[in-house]
Parts: C-alpha cells; sequence; structure tokens
C-alpha cells in the first residue's frame, strides 16, 4: 500500500458499530471479572488488602497523566488529515507523538521506582515492606509498555475508526489474565503471584498492535520530520486530564488517607457497580466519537443533526439504567458483602444516592466532553477545569474531614456541577448553534421521570434472596421504565424524534434495496 485509502461511508459506520459492539464485551468483562474478584480479595485477604489495591491503582491514574495530554491532542490533530487521506500530515504528527512518548516513558519508570521504594514507608498496613513495593512495581509494568510501545498506536487506530482492533485484543487477553488471576485466588494467598498475571494484557497486547499497523499501514512513517506543532496544546488538555483523573481516582486516596483502608474498600465497592456500567457508557461514546469528530471537520450542518439526535438517545438511555441501577443496588452490595466481618459499613443508602447523582451527572456531562476534544476546544476550557479543581479538593477535604466519606463524593458533585454549567454555556455559540435551553430540557425531564419511579421503588426495589431473583425482578420493572421513559422523552419532544423516525426508515430502506 503506497497511501491511505480513502474510507468509504459504508465502511465508516461499520465501524462505529464494531467499536460499540467490542467496547461493550470489553466492559462486560472487565465487570463480571471486577466483581468476583474483588469478593475474593475481601473474602480472603479482608477490607483492608482491597483498600489498598484500589488505592495503589488509583495513584497510577495520576501517574498516567505523564502523557501530558499528547494522545488526545495527537487523536485532535489526526481527524482532518485522516478524513483528507492526507498521508504526508499523518506521518508528521504520528513521529511527533512517538518522540514524545519515548521521553515520557523514561519519566514514568523512574517515578514508578520511587513511588514503590517510599509509599511502603508512609501508609498504615499488615503488609511487609517488600510485598507492598513488589505490588506497585507490577501495577507499573503496564503504563511503561503503554508509554514506550502501544501509545502511539493506539492515538492512530482511534481516529481511523479502529479502535475495536485494540479493544478485541485486550478482550482475549484480559480474560486470559483474570482467569489466571482467578486460579491463583482460590489456590494461592501469595499476593504477588496474583498480581503478577496483571501485567500479561499488556506484554501481549503490544506485539500484536505492532504487527497489525505494520501489515495494514506499510505507509506510516514513524521517523518522518516531526509536526511538533500538532501537539500545540497537549499542556491544554493536561490540565483537562488532570482534572478528569481527580474525579475518578481522588476521593479513594483522601478517604484511605483520612478515614482508613476499610472505608476506602467501602467506597470501592460502590464504585465498582456504578463506575462498571459507566465504563460501557464511555465505550460505546468512544465508539462514536471517531466519525462525529470526521463529520465535524466535513459537514458542520450533518454532524449538528446527528449529535442532535445521538443527545437525546444518550440522555434516555442512561437515565433509565442508573434509575434501575439505583433501585436495585443495595439488596446487590448485601448480598455481595454478606460474611464479611465488617459488612455492615457497605449497607448505607446515602452512599448509594450519592454515588447515583455523580455517575448521571458525569454522564450529562459526557456529551460535552466529547464536543470539546472533536472541536479541539483545549486552550479555551483549561480555566474551568481548573476551577473545577479547586473546588473538587477543597470541598472534599473539608467535607471528609467533618462528615467521613460522603464529604468526598459531595465535594465531587459539587465540582461537577459546576463544569457541566459553564462547558455547556461554552459549547454553545462557541462549537453548536443556538442555545443550551433544548439539552437543558432533556436532562430535566429525564431527572425527572428517573424521581417519579424511585419514588415508586424506592431504594430497596425486592428482598435480598439472591443474585438471580434480584437480576430478575430488576430486568422486569427496566421494562416498564424504559417505556415510560420512551413516552415521556418522544411526547415532550416530538418533532426531533419524528426526524429520527423517517431518518431511520431511509436508512432501513436504503439497505434493503442493496
Amino acid at each position: 500500500m503506497s497511501g491511505a485509502e480513502t474510507t468509504t461511508s459504508s465502511e465508516k459506520n461499520k465501524r462505529v458499530i464494531l467499536n460499540i459492539i467490542t467496547a461493550i464485551g470489553y466492559q462486560v468483562v472487565i465487570a463480571v471479572f471486577g466483581l468476583v474478584l474483588p469478593r475474593l480479595y475481601l473474602v480472603n485477604f479482608g477490607s483492608e488488602v482491597n483498600g489498598l489495591n484500589s488505592t495503589i491503582k488509583n495513584i497510577f491514574a495520576y501517574l498516567s497523566l505523564l502523557e501530558a495530554g499528547v494522545g488526545l491532542s495527537a487523536q485532535y490533530s489526526l481527524y482532518g488529515p485522516v478524513a483528507k487521506g492526507d498521508t504526508g500530515s499523518i506521518n508528521g504528527i504520528l513521529s511527533a507523538t512517538r518522540r514524545f512518548y519515548l521521553k515520557t516513558s523514561v519519566a514514568y519508570t523512574a517515578i514508578t521506582v520511587g513511588f514503590a521504594l517510599l509509599y511502603p514507608l508512609i501508609i498504615k498496613t499488615e503488609l511487609d515492606y517488600f510485598t507492598v513495593c513488589c505490588i506497585i512495581l507490577l501495577y507499573g509494568v503496564p503504563g511503561i509498555v503503554l508509554f514506550s510501545l502501544r501509545g502511539k498506536y493506539n492515538a492512530f487506530l482511534e481516529v481511523e475508526g479502529k479502535k475495536y482492533v485494540v479493544t478485541s485484543l485486550a478482550m482475549v487477553t484480559m480474560v486470559i489474565s483474570n482467569l489466571l488471576k482467578l486460579i491463583f485466588l482460590m489456590i494461592s494467598d501469595n499476593l504477588l503471584l496474583i498480581q503478577a498475571t496483571y501485567c500479561v494484557p499488556s506484554i501481549v497486547q503490544v506485539v500484536f498492535i505492532i504487527f497489525y499497523v505494520r501489515k495494514h499501514y506499510r505507509w506510516i512513517d514513524w521517523k518522518a520530520e516531526p509536526d511538533h506543532s500538532a501537539l500545540a496544546q497537549k499542556n491544554s488538555v493536561l490540565i483537562h486530564q488532570i482534572s478528569s483523573c481527580l474525579f475518578s481516582n481522588t476521593d479513594t486516596v483522601i478517604i484511605s488517607f483520612m478515614c482508613g483502608m476499610n472505608y476506602a474498600s467501602v467506597y470501592a465497592v460502590f464504585s465498582l457497580f456504578f463506575a462498571n456500567f459507566q465504563q460501557l457508557i464511555t465505550a460505546f461514546s468512544n465508539g462514536v466519537t471517531f466519525r462525529f469528530g470526521q463529520l465535524y471537520h466535513s459537514s458542520r450542518e450533518q454532524f449538528e443533526r446527528a449529535f442532535e439526535w445521538y443527545e437525546s438517545l444518550y440522555y434516555m438511555f442512561v437515565f433509565w439504567v442508573y434509575t434501575v441501577i439505583t433501585a436495585f443496588l443495595m439488596p446487590i452490595i448485601r448480598l455481595y458483602t454478606s460474611g464479611i466481618a465488617d459488612a455492615s459499613i457497605y449497607d448505607s443508602k446515602k452512599m448509594l444516592l450519592l454515588f447515583a447523582a455523580w455517575s448521571i451527572l458525569s454522564c450529562v456531562e459526557m456529551p460535552l466532553i466529547q464536543l470539546q476534544s472533536i472541536a479541539g476546544k483545549f486552550d479555551d476550557t483549561k480555566g474551568q477545569a481548573v476551577r473545577e479543581m479547586v473546588i473538587n479538593i477543597l470541598v472534599s477535604l473539608i467535607l471528609t474531614w467533618r462528615i467521613g466519606i460522603a464529604g468526598c463524593l459531595i465535594g465531587t458533585l459539587a465540582a461537577l456541577t459546576y463544569r457541566t454549567i459553564a462547558l455547556s454555556r461554552y459549547m454553545f455559540g462557541n462549537v453548536r448553534p443556538g442555545n443550551a435551553k433544548r439539552s437543558i430540557k432533556k436532562v430535566a425531564v429525564n431527572a425527572a421521570v428517573a424521581a417519579v419511579v424511585l419514588w415508586i421503588l424506592g431504594l430497596d426495589g425486592c428482598r435480598a434472596v439472591n443474585y438471580f431473583y434480584v437480576a430478575g425482578i430488576a430486568v422486569l420493572n427496566s421494562l416498564w421504565i424504559a417505556a415510560l421513559y420512551l413516552l415521556v422523552n418522544v411526547l415532550t419532544n416530538l418533532e426531533e424524534y419524528k426526524g429520527l423516525w423517517k431518518e431511520l426508515c431511509r436508512w432501513l430502506k436504503m439497505r434493503s434495496m442493496r
């Protein structure tokens, strides 16, 4: 292949579907093992080890910020050249991306080693120094592989719409890795042996990805003249990524230091259920982002119409599923923590409501984050990200000191509320035409339906008999809840849904004629 091939609209739509299917499959795998493995950690090692694992994992999320936004900045810069098939520009951007990742891998490795040597000295844990040190080093291996080898490939494949290639490989290797971890958890109490399986996916994946890109994109020249200007916004992107990372990981770190590892485990268990579904939503959004990105840079009118429909369906779906989760999660958590010595600390409806509010608001913000990335508005909105960080840290620290674990979630909610409002005000007029009234109406309508349903069902939708019983009751109730959401959304936004229905019929007719 001498150059980039022109990708048809049909092929792009096919890639969207493949991205979504593989992403959902991958998140289901993560969810299944994510529910089973922490349970075994809790039973075999107690809340302390589970809390320690969660805290180390979240701290490594901070270290991933050494990427300094280069991945996201490279993706934004690649949308235009990839849509036009401009191989010269693509090579220049990829060459600059490669150089930055190589430099960063050295710093990441040094910080990982320093973290492993110092962290065991400052935390309170019954585990010995050597064990904690080795656990941290094993957690760091995937990041080292990402920065040194895999990052530049991921950025290009995502913009190409071929994220499904990376996701499929990750899913297979994740299954193998977690099955090994599951076996070792059942037959051994050696934490280091169990943790070593965490390194398997990153090493296997990078070999395959390199082979795949070299085979299908022989025209890529990683040593071309680097276009450093394409990554000019990486510092602004870094600020946004720091803000995002704080939302995902600050709470566990603050709780582990101010409340103890047991309460960090409580947070981790609630987060486990809500975060798994949020990852499904993120996977779906990422699957279509490349299509919106290329459409934004080629046809604004088509982009606006498609994004309007996407936003309506997205909000309705998010509120529907989170309503069902909130109504039926408490019985699941009681079953999940049964048999644990301190199981009573996990039984908290207050935590349930706070997590539900945080998760829904995070999902409401997601289309705005997509717009920000697609349009490349990182410089203009970095001030919002800084203010968001300040609100999050200050409110979380003060309230955690005063009221405990719930204070962290309230702090996150306060910061997230500010950011969603500020980002919405900016995007309308600067990226999208009109104002935010239509979007606000969609959120308000779905929030009202959620409030009514939860008032009817309460926070204990059924008795905690067993997992199958709770799941069965939840699925049955989800049917009438889905019908209610669909009815209310169509009646309150009739013209838009008429347009969406006509477009769907037109697409089906075209498909049947082929």
